[in-house]
């Protein structure tokens, strides 16, 4: 266990830019169809 595994780090990281890459796409379109 001693050794450490980038790349799960990897992919954690990339599921946290993803989902908040998607909250912030989902916000803004709430906002654009509440606008229009």
């Amino acid at each position: 266990m001693a050794r450490r595994k980038p790349l799960k780090r990897l992919a954690w990281f990339a599921a946290l830019y993803l989902g908040s890459v998607a909250s912030v796409g989902a916000v803004a379109w709430v906002i654009r169809l509440w606008i229009t």
